[in-house]
């Protein structure tokens, strides 16, 4: 049976530790044998599918690792789009190691450069960009044509 026709077919139970709708299920899957399946709601509505192979495990205690895994799921996302680490056609083990530290100093320095702690990082490599495409120099006076509120980007 397909995840997305169960969703449809389980009701969804409100926990409040966690402040989500959720059920656990016991199944069999043929590929990888019994598993505990945690379905749950997101706050957008749609429906968020947890197996796991650690059947003693809560519905409590699945949904607490996926958050914080999610954590650590954000920074290999991070590294990938905005440090390089997907863009390395390295045929050398040695080169990889040289790339692989690159791309991990290359976020660490965007961390660092952020100026509010939710800042994105694609604003702070955007903002990055512009200060090095400039060296320095103020960016130019708005042109009469252009709306005040546009923000300058140059």
């Amino acid at each position: 049976m397909p995840l997305w026709f169960l969703a449809g077919v389980v009701s969804l139970n409100w926990r409040a530790p966690l402040r989500v709708r959720a059920v656990a299920l016991h199944v069999y899957a043929p590929r990888y044998g019994h598993v505990t399946l945690v379905v749950t709601r997101n706050r957008h509505g749609d429906e968020e599918f947890l197996a796991t192979n650690a059947r003693d495990l809560d519905l409590t205690s699945v949904v607490r690792r996926k958050w914080n895994r999610w954590s650590v799921e954000t920074v290999f996302r991070d590294s990938k789009q905005y440090s390089g680490l997907e863009a390395c056609p390295c045929w050398v083990d040695q080169a990889w190691v040289r790339h692989m530290g690159r791309v991990l100093l290359t976020f660490v320095v965007l961390q660092i450069l952020r100026q509010t702690p939710g800042e994105s990082l694609v604003a702070v490599k955007e903002r990055w960009q512009l200060e090095v495409k400039r060296n320095g120099e103020q960016p130019p006076p708005p042109l009469r044509a252009c709306l005040p509120d546009l923000p300058a980007t140059a």
